[in-house]
């Protein structure tokens, strides 16, 4: 064996030294735990959420350059990457739990509207009792000066004549009524029935005893004031609120604020809300935790009735174009029978499958297992 010559040997330990200073390092403890969080199954479903889904996807893209940067020997690199994933990931769990608390909001306010309808109850009791009393006053007061005026003759004619003129009288004033819904708003239905009531009775007495029925009428007449005023500011709001672009500038806002505005297109007569990945992948199921986005779709729907609704269906590439396109009809029609059993009127809806003729997320390919819900106005 030839001698080699110390020196020589120095300066291959050093070499080899550098070399191996220049690979690998340990992993920060940002990237252990980065790890160990993407390998949760907890962490797994917030890719059935399309927000979380997209912060999920870019914390598991800094694991792969945090680790690459690891082995490369760049440790701060690859910590400074670990951290921003975790912060991704964050994010998407904050997305998630929004998502998640939807269906415990919506489970609360179904236990208050249980509430609300008797608190309701019990409050127009009250004030149907304070009315009651007010027109019973009024009643007693009335019944007496109309006694003294007809028993001394005041006003003149036949008893019957005035108690007709009282009656067409209540008649102009529920007519006007009707015109301001004054039988439709909380506030006035319960005057407006009233002054129906007494109105009734004075047509039925009118034959038998006009004396009454004239007071009756009466009675009748300024139920149907009362109810008449407090409707035409009512009336006028509402009347402003269902104008054409009111209603559809409000739909864009609940549309948004329910999908957020990634998934929400402002049209000029409506809105286009996309809901991504509410399918299995090549299938017509819906996917888990889907329930809130369709309880809030069957919502909108259902308030908004003067827009026409059209459901299309998409998949994503892969397979065939037939096939896929066929999917995407279910999938739509899957969609309205959902609708329909929430009690919304199926002429109001028309549906369409595109296949994968239209991939909307090129790079999330599970967002393109969507429907895309257009609302146009119908007078627009």
């Amino acid at each position: 064996m030839r001698w080699i010559p110390p020196l020589f040997i120095a300066l291959f330990v050093v070499l080899i030294t550098s070399v191996m200073a220049c690979g690998s390092v340990e992993p920060s403890q940002e990237l252990l735990q980065l790890e160990q969080e993407l390998r949760s199954e907890d962490t797994r479903q917030f890719r059935e959420i399309p927000n979380a889904a997209r912060y999920h996807e870019e914390a598991r893209q800094y694991r792969r350059v945090s680790r690459e940067a690891q082995e490369d020997g760049r440790g701060q690199r690859s910590q400074e990457y670990a951290i921003l994933g975790l912060l991704r990931l964050q994010t998407a769990e904050a997305i998630y739990l929004q998502f998640q608390n939807i269906d415990e909001l919506n489970e609360i306010n179904a236990q208050v509207q249980q509430v609300d309808p008797q608190i309701r109850e019990y409050t127009q009791a009250r004030n149907e009792l304070a009315q009651e009393l007010q027109i019973l006053d009024r009643e007693i007061k009335q019944a007496k000066s109309g006694t003294a005026s007809l028993a001394s003759g005041e006003g003149g004619g036949d008893i019957v004549a005035q108690a007709n003129e009282r009656i067409a009288q209540a008649d102009e004033l529920r007519q006007e009524a009707l015109e301001h819904n004054a039988d439709e708003y909380d506030r006035t239905r319960s005057l407006f029935e009233r002054a129906e009531s007494q109105l009734e009775r004075a047509k039925d007495l009118l034959s038998d005893n006009p004396r009454t029925a004239h007071r009756q009428a009466g009675f009748a007449v300024q139920l149907y004031e009362e109810a008449n005023e407090i409707a035409i500011p009512l009336h006028a709001e509402m009347v402003e609120k269902m104008q054409p672009d009111n209603r559809i500038r409000a739909i864009q806002e609940l549309a948004s604020a329910n999908y957020s505005g990634r998934f929400t297109e402002n049209l000029p007569n409506g809105v286009r809300i996309i809901m991504a990945r509410l399918f299995e992948p090549n299938e017509e199921d819906f996917r888990r935790e889907t329930d809130a986005m369709l309880n809030v779709l069957a919502d909108i729907v259902g308030e908004y009735q003067e827009f026409t609704v059209r459901i299309e269906g998409y998949t994503q590439a892969g397979g065939g174009a037939t096939q896929n396109r066929t999917l995407s009809q279910v999938r739509a029609q899957r969609v309205r029978n959902t609708l329909i059993e929430a009690g919304i009127d199926g002429d109001r809806i028309e549906t369409e499958g595109f296949g994968q003729s239209e991939i909307r997320y090129p790079g999330s390919p599970d967002n393109n297992d969507r429907v895309e819900v257009v609302f146009r106005h119908s007078e627009r």
